[in-house]
């Protein structure tokens, strides 16, 4: 499994950096992964209370700042279509909201959004595109549907390593994910 490789366990240690900037804001939301030594369809769950309350879809980028996300991709986050089909038949399953965890790692900074939601379907713009791709963390490239997910009203959380090295003014106030308001807002 690529989880497994070099670049596999760098991109595990982002992710666990990302979920250290979720758990310091929201300490009552517990992010549960899935089992990394297997294809689990999800990432991991976030639990409130002994309930889970989402399912996630977590990617790190590393070689994106804000700004490039912003500029040069126009914050939209390309994840294969396949995975977001696998995330929103968990969450129909679950009868719990779809999320999407981006970490900017060079940033410090966690973008997260609301992909699906029971009762509501879809809440956020998504375009599904054929396009030739790196394969797999690893490398490679293969041509596959993918969904480029608009993150332009993402909320965010800037990590304590942060040091206002993200321009925070290329990710707009907006967006109602999960029950908050504006930038870094309260998931309910």
């Amino acid at each position: 499994m690529d989880v497994l490789t070099p670049r596999g366990q760098e991109s595990r240690n982002q992710e666990e950096r990302a979920i250290a900037i979720w758990q310091a804001r929201f300490p009552h939301i517990h992010y549960v992964h899935t089992p990394k030594d297997s294809p689990a369809v999800v990432d991991a769950v976030l639990v409130r209370e002994g309930q889970i309350v989402g399912v996630v879809e977590t990617k790190c980028r590393p070689q994106l700042t804000v700004l490039q996300f912003s500029m040069d991709y126009q914050s939209r986050w390309l994840v294969t279509k396949k995975k977001i089909d696998d995330g929103v038949q968990t969450a129909k399953a679950l009868c719990v909201p779809y999320v999407g965890f981006l970490f900017l790692p060079e940033a410090d900074l966690l973008l997260y959004q609301t992909i699906w939601r029971p009762n509501h379907g879809y809440v956020c713009d998504i375009t599904v595109s054929d396009t030739r791709t790196q394969a797999t963390i690893n490398g490679g490239s293969i041509v596959r549907t993918n969904a480029f997910i608009d993150m332009s009203k993402a909320k965010f959380i800037g990590g304590d390593d942060n040091d206002g090295r993200a321009d925070l003014g290329a990710v707009p106030i907006s967006g109602e994910e999960m029950g908050g308001k504006g930038r870094g807002g309260t998931p309910t």
